[in-house]
């Protein structure tokens, strides 16, 4: 009987991974948001112009901070789905090797990976220091990616110079 990543593409399978990965903060922002009551969240308007003042007003200057960070890690990973879509996406249309840390499968672990000590250093860094880290983990992020794209997009490439 096959296992269950002999049945699907892992690499594909990474995507709706990273999808719940990067909703992840958002719900952790809620959770500080609302100091531990999600069932108290007012769910109408969640993107009214003046929320973020409303939760502002209600939390201390360090909690809100907190709920900031949370919602800024989430918007950047939404950000960056895109990206990381497109490179699992043409990856695989170009026939990408799939299996091993050469291949789709390691790209689209190491991403995770990434983007999980990503999410991990902008949640709890409190000063500047760390934010050289959370820049080198999204640069990282990124560069991979742009890897598979290159990738992608030689051995996509090559074609007889006919144009469109």
């Amino acid at each position: 009987m096959p296992s269950f990543l002999d049945t699907y593409n892992p690499s594909i399978l990474a995507v709706p991974a990273y999808y719940i990965l990067s909703l992840a903060p958002h719900t952790y922002a809620l959770t500080v948001a609302t100091q531990g009551k999600i069932s108290t969240w007012d769910n109408r308007n969640p993107r009214s112009s003046d929320l973020k003042t409303k939760v502002k007003e209600r939390l201390d200057a360090e909690t809100f901070a907190k709920y900031e960070r949370a919602e800024a890690c989430h918007a950047n990973g939404m950000e960056n789905l895109p990206l990381f879509t497109a490179a699992i996406i043409l990856g695989n249309m170009a026939g990408l090797k799939k299996d091993g840390w050469g291949g789709l499968a390691g790209f689209a672990g190491t991403f995770l990976a990434v983007r999980v000590a990503y999410t991990a250093v902008y949640l709890n860094h409190t000063t500047q220091g760390p934010t050289w880290a959370r820049s080198a983990l999204y640069f990282a992020g990124v560069g991979t990616c742009f890897r598979i794209l290159f990738k992608a997009a030689k051995a996509l490439g090559g074609g007889s110079g006919v144009g469109l």
